[in-house]
């Protein structure tokens, strides 16, 4: 099973990052192909823990898949995580670490661990995997630009 995982300091509290990170019905607005995201059967799953399903569509290089994910947002733990409900993967798994860095800043992690059904799909994935996490986490990073253009503790 292909597994990714990069780390990325940014100028930005942990406080922010996970609510970047956790607001996970916004996606579309800045990551070019999930093409659709609907959050549905939200509920707390603990002090400081959200649980709810995201039905994403992504399109990417002319495949269009649709899949949904069991997201856990738990703020104490600073973590992240989307494990697979259905969809076009045998497997996925998906969890951002956010620790508090220097001065303020942030470590963010992200791990990936998918294998999908269809093997064309699956090389096509391979090929753009690294090309892929680096783009999902530059475009986190120019969210977070966006959303707080000065960086806070």
């Amino acid at each position: 099973m292909p597994r990714f995982t990069k780390t990325l300091r940014v100028p930005y509290g942990p406080p922010q990052c996970f609510a970047l990170v956790s607001d996970i019905a916004r996606y579309p607005d800045f990551i070019k192909w999930i093409t659709a995201l609907r959050v549905s059967d939200v509920r707390a799953a603990g002090p400081g823990v959200t649980e709810c399903l995201g039905e994403a569509v992504v399109g990417f290089k002319g495949f269009t898949e649709r899949f949904t994910t069991r997201v856990v947002a738990d703020e104490p733990a600073r973590r992240v995580t989307a494990s697979l409900v259905r969809g076009p993967f045998r497997k996925l798994f998906a969890e951002w670490r956010i620790t508090e860095s220097v001065h303020g800043a942030s470590d963010v992690s992200l791990e990936i661990n998918y294998e999908f059904r269809n093997p064309i799909i699956s090389f096509l994935a391979a090929a753009n995997h690294d090309l892929a996490v680096d783009r999902i986490l530059s475009a986190f990073l120019e969210e977070a630009r966006r959303r707080y253009s000065t960086p806070q503790a």
